[in-house]
C-alpha cells in the first residue's frame, strides 16, 4: 500500500470504528476505576491508526473522537462530557501520540523513497545499496 493515498472519508470511518471498538474493549475489560488503564487503551489505538500513514488531519480528527469516547463513555460514563483539567490533558495526549505516530509514518516515507531511488542515507556506503525498481 502505499500511504496516503487511501480516501479521507474511509481513513475516518477507519479511525472511528477503532474507537468505537477500543471504547468497547476498554470498558469490558477494566473497572471503570481503572481510569489511566482505559486512557492508555485509547492512545495505543489513536497510535496505530495515525502510523498507519494517514493524513494529519484524519490523525487529529481520530485523536479528538478518541477523547469524546474517552471522556464521555469511559471516564465520566453516560456520554457526559466534561472540561476540566484532567479531560484537557487527556486531550493532549491523544493529540500528541496522534501527531507524533503521523511524524513518524511520514519519516518512515521519506526513508523508503530515499532507498527506492537509491539515495544513501548519512553515514551509509553507496556501494552497499541495493536498488529497488518496479
Amino acid at each position: 500500500m502505499v500511504f496516503g493515498t487511501e480516501p479521507v472519508g474511509f481513513s475516518l470511518a477507519g479511525g472511528f470504528v477503532a474507537v468505537v471498538a477500543a471504547t468497547a474493549a476498554a470498558s469490558l475489560l477494566l473497572a471503570p476505576a481503572e481510569v489511566t488503564g482505559r486512557v492508555l487503551i485509547m492512545a495505543v489505538v489513536v497510535y496505530a491508526h495515525a502510523a498507519r500513514g494517514v493524513r494529519a488531519g484524519v490523525a487529529l480528527a481520530t485523536a479528538v473522537m478518541a477523547w469524546f469516547f474517552c471522556t464521555g463513555f469511559l471516564v465520566n460514563g453516560a456520554g457526559e462530557l466534561s472540561f476540566g483539567r484532567p479531560d484537557l490533558l487527556r486531550l493532549g495526549l491523544l493529540v500528541v501520540v496522534a501527531l507524533g505516530a503521523n511524524a513518524c509514518a511520514a519519516a518512515y516515507r521519506a526513508v523508503a523513497a530515499r532507498r527506492h531511488l537509491g539515495v544513501p542515507l548519512p553515514g551509509e556506503d553507496p556501494a552497499q545499496l541495493v536498488l529497488v525498481r518496479n
